[in-house]
């Protein structure tokens, strides 16, 4: 399978990515993802998933087939919460509260934007108009929460070889804050420009924006803050890991 240094575990995956790819037997699968990932090294998934590069899978979707291999095998059986178990001021449990009003926001940001299209004259003093105001400030807030995943708690999982999930993180990350950007300049332009173009604008930002976040902050949840708690295991690192996302701040929150 290409140039890639292949091991039995690299091969074993290559060849489950695709049948993941290939929509095989969920219930079959799940038991071989489940017995492999527990003998499997991170650099052996970062190899498997170059072997199904260099044979002409795109990047984006062998990250996908690599990130539904982890939930399926490791997380596979794990019916509980992810901070079933944690301190209430656990670092990871903050992470998954702002991801929680995150969901919100998109709801609202969904429900918003309908309701606009409704609108014949709208105004910047319309109601549907100060909600997005109100709902756009918190979702451009979210920069402090990549800001701490990037910097604090990302390069501890790549300590312990994760690269490939943290930058497959990153990636989305870089799509979410441009769709956001986007979507502040619109809000903020809107005096003068015309209602139907802006209208139009909005919905396609919305309809780019929420499903892909969405899907970001459930995969962060299922997959990689589980395997960050798994393979983490010193209280003391997610001490300093909390101590200096503390110093950061979080979402909406200033002293």
């Amino acid at each position: 399978m290409g140039k890639t240094r292949q091991t039995r575990n690299t091969l074993e995956l290559a060849r489950l990515l695709e049948r993941i790819g290939n929509g095989e037997d969920t219930e079959i699968l799940k038991k071989e993802a489940s017995r492999l990932i527990s003998n499997i090294s991170p650099d052996e998934i970062t190899l498997a998933e170059q072997c199904l590069i260099e044979n002409g899978y795109p990047a984006q979707l062998v990250q996908q087939l690599s990130a539904t291999f982890m939930l399926i095998g490791m997380l596979e059986g794990n019916s509980g919460s992810v901070k079933t178990n944690l301190r209430p001021n656990h670092i990871v449990r903050l992470v998954i509260a702002e991801h929680d009003m995150q969901r919100c926001f998109v709801a609202d940001l969904e429900d918003t934007a309908k309701a606009i299209f409704e609108i014949e004259d709208l105004k910047d003093s319309s109601l549907e108009f100060r909600k997005l105001c109100h709902i756009v400030e918190h979702l451009d807030s979210m920069d402090e929460h990549i800001e701490r995943e990037e910097d604090v708690i990302f390069p501890y999982l790549r300590k312990y070889g994760w690269n490939s999930l943290c930058r497959s993180a990153q990636n989305e990350h870089s799509y979410i804050r441009a769709a956001v950007y986007d979507l502040i300049g619109l809000v903020t332009s809107f005096k003068g420009k015309n209602s139907t173009e802006f209208k139009a604008r909005l919905n396609s930002i919305t309809k780019y924006l929420c499903p892909i976040l969405r899907e970001h902050i459930s995969q962060e949840d299922k997959i990689l803050y589980p395997i960050a708690l798994e393979v983490i295991k010193d209280p003391k690192v997610w001490d300093k890991i909390k101590e200096i996302c503390d110093d950061i701040g979080y979402c909406g929150i200033h002293m």
